[in-house]
């Protein structure tokens, strides 16, 4: 394996037990939060891993074979960022000019950025969104618009 980029996705082989292997505090560490969701870096920042030991600890385990790199593409795992522009204009609709502001606070909450945003999380954001919108009937209104938007990204 060549670098260990931080949006890969490890899963643990279930042809290998951990448990036969003489691992170290943190690569048990890394092991235990391993779940086919989670990106190395999101794995890094949870155990606050410095680069050196992040790319040590899964390179050793990844040619130790105790995990395996989840095969999916970053196109088929991300959101299109114009998607994000539509986002916008939706929230904006129902919060006014402050709407972009929340956006963005809402993506840094979430460690996330439109540029770099996992399908996965969708659904949490659009709810997080709605919970900034004070009016019931605007939250409806605002979930059944980006909802038919979002729905492509939400059923892959």
């Amino acid at each position: 394996m060549e670098k260990i980029d931080p949006q890969m996705i490890f899963v643990l082989n279930p042809r290998q037990s951990p448990e036969k292997n003489n691992l170290l505090h943190l690569e048990w560490a890394v092991v235990s939060q391993v779940d086919g969701q989670k990106t190395v870096a999101q794995i890094a920042e949870d155990l606050a891993l410095n680069e050196r030991e992040t790319e040590e600890i899964f390179r050793k385990l990844a040619s130790d074979q105790i995990l395996i790199l989840l095969n999916s593409s970053e196109e088929e795992r991300k959101i299109p960022a114009d998607f994000f522009q539509t986002l916008n204009h939706e929230i904006t609709l129902v919060l006014g000019p402050v709407a972009g502001i929340v956006l963005e606070d809402v993506l840094t909450m979430m460690r996330m950025s439109a540029d770099n945003f996992e399908k996965r999380y969708l659904a949490s954001l659009i709810e997080i969104l709605t919970n900034q919108i004070d009016d019931q009937i605007k939250q409806v209104e605002f979930q059944k618009n980006i909802y038919s938007k979002a729905r492509k990204y939400l059923l892959k």
